[in-house]
């Protein structure tokens, strides 16, 4: 795979930066692109640095070298191993190391802009960032100066035929008014090329690609976290990737891995009324605006506003779970068990509905007798349950009264013990005052006290 050259073109009010790739599989030329209005044509860098995060995973997935005609940001060059490392290590089935040539390396002089840019969905993720930043008085950098949004991302470009996005854009850009932010609307056509899991495989490279095209006009570009720092798992965008991305120009963040999704929710979320107003996660709605309140994300999301009593404040969507919820939020991998026990333990201590709490509670140990059980076939299952059920069972009654005894005996011992040092502490206490009173001499007559006459 072969980046043959990128050119920075302005046509009908927008500023492409376009990049002409040769693949080696089909020896097919095929143009990238990352589009935006022309008003933001000074923020668009003519460079190669873009296309190698949209290039490296693809490249990955097919097995082909990746070679860049043209110079990148060394700083960015270094990094690529790492993330093959990290990448491979976590889907070695799917994505190979390869080789990466470019044509020369850069060191890039610092933006001075302080420009800071966030990508922005009206989902809980990029509404909590926006809300954590928009204030530089929170902050000890910068404050949050532009909301990115861009058709082609969340979905492939083919996908928007109906023109269901500009509800979105107008929503995205009044929440850009109400904050005091600038918005860049763009579009880019990198996942109608490669057909990549977004979630698991492109995500951050997608987004960090779109971050270093905007590199001339933002210093640094907060990619909203996905999961917390507990409970990190292999993703395309994660605190252990994100970073990586960066070049000496601009650094790309990963953001909010302090909280879950669920505690975003609850905490700040739901005391906005901004985000109440335009919250939108669902993955029914082919890039539209609507939330259809049964999707798994929808559900996960209606899940904490029930437990905290805020539903009613989200206005885009349902005014109740569906009957069905417990159905729809299912526990299959393990990093959707601890999702469930954060719902659980917040419906504890919002004292929520005892049947919502049993079921979760019953939700929870299913899904992880589930997880117990996946990969195993059944007679691994069957030896494991053997060794609870009577091994360890048989061991615990034996154990737990053997380990009450043996207590006890301490206890005696120690009682002993002290009793022995009671007595030792007596004799040495007796051989410094001499010997007792019975075997002492007859004392001497004391001297008169008056003279005889």
């Amino acid at each position: 795979m072969k980046l043959l050259h990128v050119k920075k073109v302005i046509v009908a009010d927008k500023v492409r930066l376009a990049g002409t790739v040769k693949l080696e599989s089909s020896e097919q030329e095929i143009e990238l692109y990352f589009e935006y209005p022309e008003r933001f044509a000074n923020f668009v860098n003519e460079s190669a640095d873009a296309f190698v995060p949209a290039l490296l995973l693809p490249a990955m997935s097919k097995g082909e070298n990746l070679e860049i005609a043209g110079s990148i940001s060394e700083k960015l060059f270094r990094n690529l191993e790492i993330i093959q490392n990290i990448f491979h290590q976590w889907y070695p089935s799917h994505l190979k190391k390869v080789l990466v040539h470019a044509e020369s390396l850069t060191k890039l002089e610092k933006n001075s802009s302080q420009k800071v840019g966030s990508f922005f969905s009206l989902g809980v993720d990029s509404f909590y960032t926006l809300l954590k930043h928009v204030n530089a008085k929170n902050n000890s950098g910068p404050a949050l100066s532009h909301l990115i949004y861009m058709k082609g991302l969340e979905r492939p470009l083919h996908v928007y035929k109906h023109g269901q996005e500009q509800e979105v854009i107008s929503r995205v850009t009044d929440v850009a008014n109400q904050t005091g932010t600038d918005c860049i609307v763009g579009e880019t056509n990198i996942r109608d090329h490669f057909r990549l899991s977004w979630g698991p495989h492109y995500h951050g490279a997608g987004l960090a690609s779109v971050a270093l095209s905007l590199s001339a006009g933002l210093e640094s570009v907060l990619i909203p976290s996905t999961d917390f720092y507990k409970n990190i798992f292999p993703w395309g965008t994660s605190p252990l990737l994100d970073h990586l991305w960066s070049t000496e120009k601009t650094n790309v963040v990963h953001d909010g891995s302090e909280a879950q999704r669920s505690e975003k929710i609850i905490y700040s979320l739901a005391k906005a009324p901004l985000a109440m107003k335009h919250l939108r996660v669902c993955t029914n709605n082919a890039g539209g605006m609507n939330n259809c309140g049964t999707c798994p994300k929808c559900v996960r999301t209606m899940l904490p506003l029930v437990i905290s009593g805020d539903l009613d404040k989200a206005t885009t969507f349902p005014d109740r779970l569906p009957s069905n919820w417990t159905r729809i939020v299912q526990i299959n991998e393990a990093h959707d068990l601890p999702h469930a026990e954060v719902f659980l333990q917040l419906a504890k201590d919002f004292n929520a509905d005892k049947k919502l709490i049993k079921a979760l509670e019953d939700k929870i140990e299913n899904g992880r007798a589930a997880l117990f059980c996946k990969g195993r076939n059944f007679a691994a299952i069957q030896a494991s349950v053997f060794h609870f059920y009577l091994i360890k069972q048989t061991i615990d009654l034996i154990k737990h009264p053997l380990k009450n005894t043996l207590k006890r005996m301490s206890v005696l011992e120690a009682g002993q013990r002290s009793r022995l040092r009671q007595s030792l502490r007596a004799m040495l206490s007796l051989g410094k005052r001499g010997p007792s009173r019975q075997l002492e001499e007859p004392a001497m007559p004391s001297e008169p006290t008056t003279r005889e006459a």
